[in-house]
């Protein structure tokens, strides 16, 4: 009944599919979704689109997710590179796979001779670089291969897929640029509910490529009448209407109506009635109802089949019904085909299953016991057919072995399934790989009779959830691998357990006292003399310390973690102890301690000859300590090192590290435009690896950089957009009472600042985010001129003294903490100790080439010199104006500019007259209002916020007792307080 496959209908999706192949041929990539229910025809009409690829010389390459488990990692992408393979040949693969070859040798082994290669890749320590290194080059090589011709990727079934497949999928969507690819996809979109995995997928999607999605229905009444005159020439337009009423145009249902039509057709009749019987309710129904015409040997045979899955082997079946000679089993695949319920592979011997549903009906139909039997069988073969090699089918044999359940082998499903999750550990597929140790771990007999191997279990689940990004899961099941190990006995395992939850609260960046009292038990454990476990633990320690915030716990620990690692003969080991301490960066007093350790780490690596160790444990926090102790040409060329590091590796983590660093430096010595061009690129470049740390980062970046411009303003709308939307929390509210600042909205930031200040700021977390949030805070209590919360944040900032402020390790500079120090004394009214801290800030800034800071601090030191009024203060704050306006004009810091020719106007003037206790700003607010401004244009000229100006015009009216403005007025003219004309 070949006819039946005619294709019918979907011309308007056809059309859109087929213009975005033409444009991806030319250059413009682009990923097409066609989603549906069941047998609704998406399979079909992506077939239809690759032979018209064909026609048009695009290689089209399909990859199936299979509709049951028992597939290896990536199946679906494995698909497609070994049909690629297979096509080109080895000058071809050699120019396309690249570096790629090893990678795709450890995805299948089997291609090792193919690419001519020994070994794969080796395996990398860092799970999430290896992933990424993984993806990179796989896409790397769809784009190198796309170059040569263009390409058309099929996957069908995502809903199916394998998590790892589909991070794969993001991955390459966002990498391929203009390559001369297309990527079309097909989904049952019931099955996507928003929490399964390609709901996510979907939306990544949609952030990097250009998708278009399509959801197919049944076919119009005129379709479905040609669909069924082409399965039976003479049907009547009464049975076509018909069908399509019971049907609603569905295809499966009308292609098993019409095949089970067409088979029960009795011998010698011509013409089919008109009428269509007793109709089946649904898809199901009606393939139960082809089934029941088959022989009772074909139906045994398919049902065996079914429990391989959608895709089986003659091979392998025979020898599952060895009761059955070959003649036999011919014979039955013969009857299924000719009632179109299986169909023939293009690999001799190998068949599937019509539709998914057709064999799901089959696997279904099947008792419990005689599935778990079948799976058995199919396990014991598998074994049997790979003996010399079962790497291949360690998923299949995972599979079948946990599907046959208690009644089958529990030790062998144990077995396979710890070895395919350490296989897809190695293929960086971790999810599949938490997948595998879970079903393990399930299978275990309850109880402490299997604790070792459970707890073993345990941490290989734990590392697993940990590495696909699950933190928070595997801090349960280190937990519980820790409770194994107690009631074990067994102190090594105890300590993987306790360096294991160390390490998932580290990534999740959360409070680590669970992590020290965990450790600390197993230090207690582990022997004396094990020097090795011992140093890997007490490094595991101070960091975990640091994160709890016992600052000198940590150091203590510390050094005795570099004590034992240097009675190692480990470079390696020494190498990790000396950078524990490093992560620290919100502990001022620690500066010493972390510049010297990094450059003891800095002097082994290189007598150890493993520069890249530098890259990821130590020169991204070094950076900002080098900042934070004002080398900031040091501070340059670790970044650039950094980057440099982060390139060759491929690491875009690090590179985004170093790309923010070098931002943040550039900011910090005035280079906007470089400032601006740097930031952007450290977000694209982390936004491949982790979005929501990249768009932190590159928000305070902006925020920094459009505050030095003068140009807060502009971010004002995205701000409150943003804090519409969340529930921001403490860590927003600093830069938020900063913003309220510079918008002049003093009420606002008088809110703010009196709900951080409760308690003697006593709310705000001693964190990476706490030295911002004082450099913030010190700005809006000297803006604000609350003298007692000064007095607090003075002492809060004093271990900063001598220091520029660095907010994490590379995000953002806020100078010499000397001028915020020098603000707060000079809220207070403690001259002497406000011109100290000034002079150090100019002095630290120079030295330090932060000329937007040095700006700011010549012009800080003029207001309190002006403000203190002494005898010589007015002719010292002249040259240090002259200074800030110079820099402010260079740099193009507008608002700084307007602030330093409004104060040098008030220094240059002659001192202003005092009558009936007016201040010096009283009487120029007064001034101002004799001559017609209203409050903003006084405002603007004072550079002083609105609100701040009406208090002022407030007490002038208070003070010299006039009902109003022109009153006032009046008394200037009176008291000769006017400029003279």
């Amino acid at each position: 009944m070949e006819h039946v496959r005619s294709f019918i209908g979907r011309q308007r999706e056809l059309d859109a599919l087929q213009a975005a192949l033409a444009r991806a041929v030319a250059g413009q990539p682009g990923v097409v979704l066609l989603t549906g229910e069941p047998g609704i025809g998406k399979t079909r009409t992506a077939q239809e689109m690759v032979a018209h690829a064909g026609r048009l010389n695009v290689l089209a390459l399909w990859g199936r997710c299979p509709e049951e488990p028992g597939a290896p990692p990536y199946w679906p992408w494995l698909q497609m590179i070994r049909r690629y393979v297979a096509l080109q040949d080895e000058e071809v693969l050699g120019e396309t796979l690249g570096a790629a070859a090893a990678y795709v040798a450890a995805l299948d082994p089997e291609q090792l001779g193919r690419l001519g290669l020994d070994r794969p890749v080796p395996p990398e320590p860092d799970a999430a670089k290896a992933r990424f290194r993984f993806f990179d080059a796989i896409a790397g090589f769809w784009r190198r291969a796309a170059a040569r011709q263009p390409i058309l990727l099929v996957i069908d079934d995502l809903h199916r897929a394998d998590v790892p497949s589909l991070r794969l999928l993001e991955f390459i969507m966002a990498e391929v640029d203009a390559s001369r690819l297309m990527l079309l996809g097909t989904y049952r979109d019931a099955e996507v509910t928003r929490q399964h995995p390609l709901s996510d997928t979907l939306a990544e999607l949609h952030r990097h490529a250009a998708v278009q999605r399509f959801l197919l229905g049944g076919f119009s009444p005129a379709e479905t009448a040609q669909f069924v005159t082409t399965a039976d020439a003479a049907a009547s337009a009464e049975l076509a209407t018909a069908l399509h009423e019971q049907t609603e145009g569905h295809p499966l249902f009308l292609t098993e109506l019409v095949l089970d039509r067409n088979q029960a057709r009795a011998p010698g009749v011509s013409t089919v009635p008109t009428g269509i019987g007793a109709v089946p309710k649904g898809v199901r129904e009606a393939i139960g109802v082809r089934l029941n015409r088959l022989s009772p040997s074909c139906l045994r045979v398919l049902q065996h089949a079914a429990v391989f899955g959608r895709e089986f082997r003659l091979e392998l079946l025979q020898q599952v019904r060895a009761d059955l000679t070959e003649e036999d089993c011919l014979a039955a695949l013969t009857e299924a085909r000719t009632a179109s319920l299986i169909d023939g592979l293009a690999e001799p011997g190998s068949y599937q299953f019509a539709h998914a549903l057709v064999r799901d009906t089959l696997y279904d139909e099947l008792p419990a016991t005689q599935r778990a039997r079948w799976h058995q069988r199919i396990g014991q073969v598998l074994e049997m057919q790979y003996q010399d090699d079962l790497t291949p089918c360690l998923s299949a044999l995972a599979h079948h072995y946990h599907a046959a359940g208690t009644a089958g082998d529990v030790t062998r499903a144990i077995e396979y399934a710890t070895r395919a999750a350490e296989r897809a550990a190695a293929m960086q597929a971790h999810e599949e790989a938490s997948r595998h140790y879970q079903r393990a771990c399930d299978l275990l007999p309850p109880g402490s009779v299997a604790d070792a191997q459970r707890c073993r279990l345990l941490l290989g689940l734990g590392n697993a959830q940990n590495s696909a990004g699950a933190s928070e899961l595997a801090l349960a099941t280190f937990t519980a691998a820790a409770g194994c190990a107690r009631r074990l006995g067994d102190a090594l395992l105890l300590a993987r357990a306790a360096i294991g939850f160390g390490d998932a609260q580290w990534r999740l960046g959360s409070e680590g006292s669970k992590a020290v009292v965990l450790i600390r038990e197993a230090l207690a454990q582990v022997a004396p003399a094990d020097v090795r476990a011992r140093t890997a633990l007490l490094t595991a320690l101070c960091q975990a310390l640091l994160f709890s915030n016992q600052a000198d716990a940590a150091g203590t620990v510390f050094r005795e973690a570099v004590a034992l690692g240097r009675e190692l003969d480990d470079p390696w080991m020494l190498f990790r102890a000396l950078c524990a301490i490093l992560p620290g960066r919100w502990f001022p007093d620690r500066l010493a301690l972390r510049i010297e350790a990094a450059r003891e780490a800095t002097e082994l690596v290189h007598r150890a000859g493993h520069p890249e160790w530098l890259t990821p444990y130590l020169s991204g926090w070094h950076t900002g300590d080098l900042m934070e102790s004002g080398d900031t040409v040091a501070a340059t060329a670790t970044a650039r090192f950094h980057l440099v590091s982060g390139e060759t590796m491929r690491e875009p983590f690090n590179q985004a590290v170093a790309l923010a660093a070098l931002a943040m430096i550039a900011t910090h010595e005035g280079r906007f435009a470089d400032a601006e061009a740097l930031a952007v690129q450290a977000l694209r470049c982390g936004q491949r690896f982790d979005r929501a740390n990249a768009a932190g980062i590159f928000g305070v970046q902006m925020f920094t950089l459009r505050r030095h411009q003068g140009r807060l303003g502009e971010l004002a709308p995205v701000l409150s957009q943003f804090l519409g939307k969340v529930s921001p929390g403490l860590t927003w509210y600093p830069g938020l009472a900063v913003l309220h600042c510079e918008l002049g909205a003093r009420d606002e930031a008088r809110a703010v600042f009196d709900k951080l200040a409760v308690g003697g700021f006593a709310a705000m977390p001693h964190d990476a985010v706490r030295v911002a949030s004082l450099a913030y805070l010190a700005e809006v209590c000297a803006w604000l001129g609350d003298t007692v919360r000064a007095a607090t944040l003075f002492e809060m900032l004093l271990p900063y003294a001598g220091r520029n402020l660095v907010f994490g390790a590379h995000t953002a500079s806020f100078g010499a903490a000397a001028r915020l120090l020098g603000m707060l004394a000079t809220t207070q009214q403690r001259w002497d100790v406000a011109q100290q801290q000034f002079e150090d800030a100019i002095q630290f800034d120079q030295g330090s080439g932060g000329r937007p800071w040095l700006a700011h601090s010549c012009h800080a030191y003029a207001v309190m010199l002006l403000r203190r009024g002494g005898g010589a203060d007015r002719q010292q704050a002249l040259p240090l104006l002259e200074a800030a306006l110079g820099e402010a004009r260079q740099l193009g810091m507008a608002r700084l500019e307007q602030a330093v020719l409004s104060l040098q106007v008030e220094a240059a003037a002659a001192p202003l007259p005092s009558v009936a206790g007016l201040s010096p700003r009283e009487v120029q607010v007064l001034r101002l209002v004799a001559a017609g401004k209203t409050n903003q244009e006084i405002a603007s000229v004072l550079f002083r916020s609105p609100n701040t100006v009406a208090n002022h015009v407030r007490n002038i009216l208070g003070k010299t007792q006039a009902a109003n403005r022109t009153e006032a007025s009046a008394f200037a003219v009176r008291h000769r307080l006017l400029p003279p004309e």
